[in-house]
């Protein structure tokens, strides 16, 4: 940062007498109008032109000029005060300059131009006086000269962006803040200080979200969580033993079949621990949830600075997905899961031509931290521009599975075995969407065809498309204890709207058992976005 401002500062730096006597520029008409005025113009003209006596006609002009004011009172004349400003800029006492030319601008308004080129170059070399302090060590100096740079050039903020950055650098964030906030006012609209605004948003986003992430209310509610997923895990276990302790039970008893007296006691009393096991599970769960709904408020009253900071960012940069996930993630952990998906759809409504690629890592990341309304959406949104994203499409599924949301789900998964059949996890969540609507036969016809059907699993394990086309590797592995059938397969390389761009079909010689074989293909086109396969 400071190597940067001190790069764009450079070049302003020139006593202006150095160039040469410059007389006030129209629509500047500002007279001396006292002797002792113009004795002080006289003396400041003599210092440009005669380098040799500068020293000595500068002193003249400020004897002369400060008795004009106070001795002759002179205090109401713009030329007064405008030379002696004109004096202060060539001493280099800026702060002498700028309260000298503010008194002067006041009293002669036409001269702001001209005024305003001196108040440009004195705050290029007090900026540069306050970071080269800053460099040496010497922030309290540079905290003034940085303050009086900004008092120079108000509508410039880079002196603003030097102070956040120093008080940033310090770990005071408070005064950083300020500051940041400062650089958005001082930029305004100006696209010359478009990246500095932007920046400072950011900034003071970032800022915000690590004091609400640090907050005591989430330090709570951050470890209320690990315990739910902790929970949840154990119970997901239990849950799947019971249940096939259960099934096991009936199987039994369908065939008429009874085990020996001591293996029942053992079977009993592991089914009593296991059941009494999840009833515990599920009840400590319930509490948990129920704490971490009460803290909810909390966490919205320590958030709300952060969810206001980045409410500005996105509203100034509606594109920015990283400020959105973040936006709703803290939606997301106060408990307000509408407003955490809303953040996505105003995203694709208000950013043009928004990169899916975006919103495919924000649901990633939203679902890897179990937000899985927010992250859905993200990942739907997403699929509206590309919706041969397989691993979206997985994902998307695992999210609606989690939310128990039936319908979409079970449309998703039959997107998914419409473009990776002979995948196990494809046809697994296929399976569990006919579950969830509760329709057994068709979730057994696909467990069955997970379990004992499927003899070759295909994985496609990667795939790069770039502006020339596409390359992909699939996996064929033989799952069953026998030397797998040769077949034929078809691969399929999509654009965004289904249509085929390329293909290439392979034979899968036979493979031995538990064994696998590796198939490359790389093939050429424009716009491939996503592939199928089909086996033949």
């Amino acid at each position: 940062m400071k190597a940067a401002l001190t790069a764009l500062c450079t070049g302003f730096t020139a006593p202006l007498l150095a160039q040469g006597w410059v007389p006030p520029q129209p629509p500047c008409e500002i007279s001396a109008a006292h002797f002792k005025v113009n004795g002080g113009v006289l003396h400041l003209k003599t210092a440009a032109e005669k380098p040799d006596q500068r020293n000595g006609q500068l002193a003249e002009a400020h004897r002369v000029l400060v008795e004009a004011i106070l001795q002759d009172k002179q205090e109401k004349n713009p030329g007064a005060w405008y030379y002696l400003g004109r004096y202060y800029f060539e001493i280099g006492d800026a702060a002498g300059a700028d309260s000298a030319l503010a008194r002067a601008l006041a009293l002669a308004p036409p001269c702001r131009q001209d005024i305003d080129g001196y108040r440009r170059r004195l705050w290029a070399n007090t900026l540069n006086a306050g970071l080269a302090a800053w460099q040496g060590g010497k922030e309290d100096s540079a905290v003034a000269l940085f303050g009086l740079a900004a008092r120079l050039a108000p509508g410039n903020p880079k002196a603003f962006v030097a102070l956040a950055g120093l008080y940033a650098g310090k770990d005071n964030y408070d005064s950083a803040l300020v500051y940041y906030r400062r650089t958005v006012e001082a930029a305004g609209n100006d696209t010359a200080f478009a990246k500095d605004k932007r920046d400072a948003l950011s900034n003071v986003a970032r800022l915000l979200v690590g004091r609400a992430q640090n907050d005591a209310a989430a330090q709570d509610y951050a470890r209320l969580r690990a315990s739910v997923d902790s929970i949840d895990r154990g119970l997901e276990s239990d849950s799947t033993i019971l249940a096939r302790l259960t099934a096991s039970s009936q199987s039994r008893k369908a065939r008429g079949r009874r085990l020996a007296p001591s293996d029942q006691q053992t079977f009993a009393r592991d089914s009593s621990g296991r059941a009494q096991a999840v009833a515990q599970a599920r009840v400590a769960r319930a509490a948990l949830l129920q704490q971490m709904a009460a803290d909810s408020g909390k966490l919205q009253v320590a958030f709300a600075p952060a969810v206001v900071a980045l409410q500005d960012y996105l509203a100034a940069y509606p594109g920015a997905m990283d400020a959105a996930t973040s936006l709703a993630t803290l939606y997301a952990e106060s408990g307000r899961a509408a407003a955490a998906s809303a953040v996505f759809d105003s995203v694709a409504a208000h950013a043009q031509n928004f990169d899916p690629e975006d919103l495919f890592t924000a649901g990633q990341r939203l679902m890897s931290q179990r937000w899985y309304r927010a992250g859905a959406r993200a990942l739907a949104l997403a699929l509206t521009k590309n919706p041969y994203r397989r691993d979206a499409l997985y994902s998307l599924g695992v999210g609606y599975y989690q939310l128990r949301d039936s319908t979409n789900l079970l449309a998703v998964a039959q997107r998914l075995v419409q473009l990776d059949p002979l995948n196990r996890s494809s046809i697994r969540l296929l399976a569990a969407a006919w579950d969830l609507r509760g329709r057994r036969d068709s979730t057994l016809k696909y467990l069955v065809q997970v379990d004992s059907l499927l003899a070759v699993e295909v994985t496609v394990s990667s795939f790069v498309p770039d502006s020339g086309g596409a390359a992909a590797t699939l996996l064929a592995t033989n799952l069953r204890p026998a030397p797998s059938k040769p077949f034929r397969l078809t691969v399929e390389f999509l654009d965004p709207q289904g249509r085929p761009v390329a293909s290439e079909t392979r034979d899968v010689p036979t493979i031995p058992p538990q064994e696998n074989q590796q198939i490359d293909l790389k093939v050429s086109g424009k716009g491939i976005a996503g592939w199928r396969y089909r086996p033949s």
